[in-house]
């Protein structure tokens, strides 16, 4: 009988529980039920436990992207919780590409930013799976926190610049993109799922585009629910399949199958930086500074 409501009291005790870190790293996912739970293994994950980043995990996001630039000093782990720091601070962005706030169409993109984010990247590879984090969102307008899986790039002429142009590599024959979380703090009742391929073969991807996006799912809550709250994120990949789950439940699925978008391998992403997206006309500095929280990642390989 305990065994039937395992799970059931796991994620209860998780919720209830906002903003702890377990010192035991249970052997199963609090989200999956039984059935589930038995063909995966726990091979990989971070529970945040010690006082710092563990750089032999993780690699840091160090870009300029939209709003902001993502830094290192903004990567911080302390009481069992992850912490990406977002602040208000003038920071020079040579190259960079996108309009700053007070900026008008037409003008030349500023050389600095006003803001700062950060983000890890896991230094692992992973590919057929279940992924899992349990993470909130920051108050105030203006900040894309995300969640997601992508084959990390990196310019070799520059350690501390991303290339996040994945058609820039031409040894891949796919890039694929999996987004079990992405949300724009303008709105803290909406995320989005995704997946992407971004190098498809010629002619066949979506028109217009040099990308094919497959099963975008908006997911809105009018039942209280804030994502600036601690929640758990899934995604279950396949060779057929993406699977997202929220708090155990099943929110989207989408046909993804290897033979049509050649899989690869990808890293594992925790991102939060500074953006226009969602419809935000500026960031709120009334709230700043702020984080995103992550309690945990993990990730589950099928035991066959």
């Amino acid at each position: 009988m305990l065994k039937k409501y395992r799970n059931s009291f796991l994620l209860i005790i998780i919720t209830l529980c906002n903003g702890c870190s377990f010192d035991q790293t249970p052997e199963v996912s609090p989200i999956l039920n039984d059935n589930r739970n038995s063909a995966y293994r726990l091979v990989w994950h971070d529970e945040f436990s010690g006082n710092e980043i563990d750089e032999s995990k993780w690699q840091y996001r160090l870009d300029c992207k939209h709003w902001s630039k993502q830094e290192k000093a903004n990567n911080l782990v302390s009481n069992g919780i992850y912490r990406i720091l977002l602040k208000k601070e003038r920071v020079e962005c040579p190259g960079n590409k996108w309009l700053q706030p007070g900026q008008k169409k037409g003008e030349a993109p500023a050389e600095f930013v006003q803001y700062t984010g950060g983000g890890i990247i896991s230094k692992r590879l992973f590919r057929y799976g279940f992924y899992e984090a349990r993470l909130k969102t920051p108050a105030g307008a203006g900040w894309h926190s995300s969640f997601w899986m992508m084959r990390y790039l990196q310019k070799p002429e520059n350690n501390d610049s991303l290339a996040f142009n994945p058609l820039d590599d031409p040894s891949l024959n796919s890039h694929i993109e999996l987004d079990p979380f992405e949300n724009d703090s303008i709105d803290p009742t909406h995320y989005q799922t995704d997946a992407h391929q971004w190098r498809p073969e010629p002619g066949t991807e979506d028109e217009g585009r040099t990308q094919n996006k497959v099963g975008t799912k908006q997911i809105r809550f009018s039942d209280g629910t804030l994502l600036s709250d601690f929640h758990i994120y899934g995604m279950e990949f396949t060779e057929a399949h993406v699977r997202y789950y929220f708090d155990g439940k099943l929110v989207s699925e989408t046909e993804f199958p290897a033979t049509r978008y050649k899989h690869n391998d990808v890293n594992i992403w925790l991102t939060g930086l500074g953006t226009f997206l969602g419809n935000t006309p500026a960031i709120d500095d009334s709230a700043l500074p702020e984080q995103m929280q992550v309690d945990y990642v993990r990730f589950f390989e099928p035991k066959h």
